[in-house]
């Protein structure tokens, strides 16, 4: 069954979803970009609270494509004892030689660091072997411009469906994210990613900077769970 992750602002948040943990609770600043990054501290706050009940990962910020950058701010992401850290992959002239450069920190990473593309930029899948040559342990697409576009309005189910069968075949976590509505569940879930991604959805009126309502992410569980019961 795919598994879900939900991103969360705050332990305020996370406790809010006590009764209906996801697979992995993500980190993130949705006020502060596609990816933006929570304090350290507030991220380690969260973690500690969590004591295993479930995943955790966390983004590092909407960072350059300069290795040493983002380097510094995975050193310190893990730190926080967070599962997992994602790196946003942004298009640019550099991006290649910063998958190059970064191959020395992943290399010697305890903690999975996960790349997350964007469909609403230009993205060559055929830098998915660079990507797993670099060290990252997962990839995952998502949408870099939050304006109710979401990831089916970028993609089809046949480009999806080939990145997800690409990630395999180079043994990567594979993720699904970008304005994800319940009702994209029923399109997206017999893909057969490894996770879906969601914060819009959990949101008082589906917008990411608005609290998250309880009611919701129930929505999102019991949804993916029929399709569990129903494979």
């Amino acid at each position: 069954m795919t598994k879900w992750l939900a991103s969360v602002q705050s332990l305020d948040e996370a406790q809010a979803l006590s009764s209906c943990l996801p697979d992995i609770l993500d980190l993130k600043n949705p006020s502060s970009g596609a990816l933006g990054a929570l304090p350290l501290s507030t991220v380690a706050t969260v973690v500690d609270w969590l004591d295993g009940r479930c995943l955790s990962s966390a983004t590092v910020g909407d960072l350059p494509m300069q290795a040493e950058t983002i380097s510094a701010a995975v050193r310190a992401m893990t730190e926080t004892g967070v599962d997992y850290v994602k790196v946003g992959l942004f298009a640019d002239f550099r991006l290649k030689d910063c998958l190059i450069n970064l191959v020395p920190l992943l290399a010697g990473m305890k903690t999975p660091v996960i790349a997350v593309l964007f469909a609403d930029e230009e993205v060559d899948l055929d830098l998915l072997p660079l990507i797993q040559q670099a060290g990252f342990s997962g990839v995952m697409v998502d949408t870099a411009i939050k304006n109710g576009q979401g990831l089916l309005s970028h993609w089809s189910q046949d480009r999806l469906s080939d990145f997800i069968s690409r990630a395999r075949q180079l043994k990567l976590l594979c993720g699904l994210a970008g304005s994800l509505r319940i009702e994209d569940i029923d399109k997206l879930e017999p893909l057969g990613a490894d996770y879906l991604g969601f914060r819009s959805a959990l949101c008082d009126q589906q917008q990411r900077t608005r609290g998250l309502l309880v009611s919701q992410a129930r929505s999102v569980q019991q949804r993916l769970q029929q399709f569990g019961l129903a494979c």
